[in-house]
């Protein structure tokens, strides 16, 4: 594989997960609040159902870039930790998406699953 091409699959495995969870809790909010605010509740958003979407394709995303990051590892793993760039930067950031985003999947399925189990609008 060419150094190009790990050089991508790095940032799209180190950045993805973050990305990914940043942008379903905004979609999740925000979805939320369009189910729950009395003005526009005659839109009729399914909210379970837009939930379960996002969860599916929150974990396609970070499945892919978890993968990503896991090709990386595997080309560059006779390369030592202390290695200098670029094959040793490659080494570490692999290490460390492929942490972050096994984080970042534990989160999105944790509070994605709670939102759609539990009632999505409450009185105060």
């Amino acid at each position: 594989m060419t150094l190009r091409r790990l050089a991508v699959l790095q940032w799209f495995g180190f950045l993805a997960g973050g990305v990914v969870w940043w942008g379903s809790f905004l979609a999740g909010a925000g979805t939320s609040q369009a189910t729950c605010n009395p003005g526009s509740g005659r839109w009729g958003i399914p909210f379970d159902g837009v939930e379960l979407a996002l969860l599916v394709f929150a974990v396609v995303l970070i499945g892919s870039a978890q993968a990503a990051a896991v090709a990386v590892f595997r080309a560059t793993r006779e390369v030592e930790e202390d290695e200098g760039p670029p094959h040793g930067r490659l080494h570490f950031f692999s290490i460390g998406a492929m942490l972050g985003n096994t984080i970042f999947l534990v989160i999105i399925l944790l509070s994605m699953t709670a939102a759609i189990v539990d009632r999505a609008c409450h009185q105060a």
